[in-house]
């Protein structure tokens, strides 16, 4: 059984040791509902985070993609070690390109060596993750595939084409069938 207040107490510990100054959590298992919230939506107004709190949606797109990648890994259709150039043929990774280089893993684990803040609005609509990987042939690499670390949301975006060409549609419609549908997600 689920114990609200021994994890609130935890989220206040790793939220303090992390030095995160505010978060809300929340676990679901066995038909049993736990919420709990730390510290302040922003340090400046000092509002503190409720269990109702909002915060900016942000990277947790990066969970469910990875989530997807890996339905699809479980299902055949790729592997860890399923090189960029291999799973998008005609999509290039930079002036010297190298997605023949750079693996899924790479991918999901920020070791790709892809400028990881390319920001570019692509707009909205279903090519728009299509348009942004295209203009990834001109962003420079920061390092070689696998040498380092660097937080990479560019190459999460390449992830996200991956799964829009092996689903035969688009990230949108490939996160409705895969996890919103099936877990009843609103």
């Amino acid at each position: 059984m689920l114990n609200a207040a021994d994890w609130t107490i935890r989220l206040n510990e790793l939220a303090t040791e992390a030095n995160v100054p505010g978060a809300a959590l929340g676990i679901w298992s066995d038909g049993q509902e736990v919420l709990a919230a730390h510290g302040v939506l922003n340090a400046a107004t000092q509002v503190p985070v409720t269990i109702d709190s909002v915060f900016q949606l942000g990277s947790i797109t990066k969970l469910w993609t990875a989530t997807m990648i890996m339905q699809l890994v479980d299902e055949g259709q790729l592997s860890l070690d399923t090189t960029v150039a291999e799973a998008l043929p005609g999509a290039r990774l930079g002036p010297g390109d190298i997605g023949g280089q750079v693996t899924v893993r790479h991918l999901l684990t920020h070791t790709s060596g892809i400028d990881g803040d390319v920001f570019t609005d692509t707009g909205r609509g279903d090519d728009c993750v299509e348009r942004y990987v295209g203009l990834l042939a001109e962003t420079r690499s920061v390092f070689t595939p696998g040498a380092a670390y660097s937080y990479c949301n560019s190459g999460f975006v390449v992830l996200g084409r991956i799964i829009e060409i092996l689903d035969g549609q688009s990230w949108d419609e490939s996160l409705r069938a895969r996890l919103v549908g099936p877990l009843g997600i609103t």
